[in-house]
């Protein structure tokens, strides 16, 4: 393992890829809403959640001081049936993939590729890109990438891995309606978000460029989150509720944290920079905790960190785009800027990229 890492590495660490985030938006279209804590607590205590919080001596504040989210924007209430009128995964990424095109300056008929990410899409065979192309009105290869959490950096890579074999533009749309599948009656239900967020990553002229990259799975970790129902659902896992998002930490959370330590360990290896290079982190909002994490071991200030966890929750892999828009639209990545993107989850799958701006 370790032999293949070193080759893997070395070859990472020759190779530039021209490219550059030329758009970026996020879609949290009409037809979802927003929820805050309280909210919350009524759908998992009832409507008397304080009374019933008061019962069981759980604080209301617990859990944003906890997960550090405060709202988040839900197409479906968690643990009703699925009438099939909910927006879906493909809703949300047609909300965000147009505005992204269009800062962008691409229009459909300009796209080489479109890569689809999704962990919650509605199709049980035909990749969810192939449904955004057309209504997107894209004429290009399109296809899906579902590595967890992670999907989001993996489609970066292979993106620009397209673009530096000749393509100009290549479209990576994120859509994800965990609240399809979040357990109301368990204190998940509050971490998890609905959102569409999505990137063109083009061809660069300039000095704009992915520096480095990282991608690694380790599968013995693969049944151990997301919803462990088979499809085609059958009675007896109905039945077991096992088609609702499951977290079960029996070693796992201690792999991710080495996996969040690895990331930018290896990027600044294959990159040869350093912290003092690196203007922001760009991580996937997994948690308070996770954040915090991330931070460190970058070795990054707490205010070089790109949070969104208290506005939108734990959106899966859309949650490093949204976070991504926030940082550009603030200001706090500019021509000539290096910044991490980092993300680790499902799979267990994890990964980093360093880009110039």
């Amino acid at each position: 393992m370790d032999e293949r890492r070193a080759r893997v590495g070395s070859a990472a660490q020759a190779r530039k890829l021209p490219v550059r985030i030329s758009g970026c938006a996020s879609g949290f279209p009409d037809g979802g809403r927003w929820l805050d804590n309280e909210a919350v607590h009524a759908l998992r205590f009832g409507a008397n959640w304080r009374r019933e919080m008061a019962r069981q001596g759980a604080d209301p504040g617990y859990y944003e001081a906890k997960l550090g989210v405060h709202r988040r924007y839900w197409v479906h209430t968690p643990g009703r049936e699925n009438t099939g009128e909910a927006l879906t995964a493909l809703d949300l990424m047609v909300a965000a993939a147009i505005p992204a095109m269009e800062r962008a300056g691409v229009g459909p008929h300009e796209l080489d590729a479109v890569i689809g990410v999704s962990i919650t899409s509605p199709f049980y065979t035909t990749a969810v890109s192939a449904h955004l192309a057309h209504q997107l009105g894209v004429q290009a290869p399109a296809f899906d990438m579902r590595t967890g959490c992670a999907s989001g950096i993996f489609a970066l890579v292979v993106a620009a891995q397209l673009i530096e074999g000749g393509a100009h533009h290549v479209l990576i749309a994120c859509g994800d309606t965990n609240s399809k599948i979040l357990d109301p009656s368990n204190n998940t239900v509050y971490a998890g978000g609905d959102a569409g967020a999505a990137v063109v990553l083009s061809r660069s002229v300039g000095a704009a460029a992915m520096l480095a990259h990282y991608l690694d799975t380790d599968g013995t970790w693969s049944g151990h989150t997301g919803v462990p129902g088979l499809l085609p659902p059958t009675l007896a896992e109905v039945e077991a509720q096992r088609y609702t998002m499951q977290w079960r930490d029996d070693g796992k959370e201690a792999v991710l944290d080495r996996a969040w330590a690895r990331i930018p360990t290896e990027l600044y290896r294959r990159s040869g920079l350093h912290a003092a290079d690196i203007t922001c982190l760009v991580p996937h909002q997994a948690g308070k905790r996770q954040l915090a994490m991330a931070a460190r071991e970058a070795g990054l200030a707490t205010e070089r960190v790109v949070n969104v966890l208290a506005a939108y929750a734990n959106c899966g892999p859309s949650t490093v785009f949204l976070a991504l828009e926030k940082a550009l639209a603030e200001g706090r990545i500019r021509a000539g800027d290096r910044y991490m993107l980092a993300a680790a989850g499902g799979g267990l799958s994890w990964g980093g990229i360093i880009l110039q701006h």
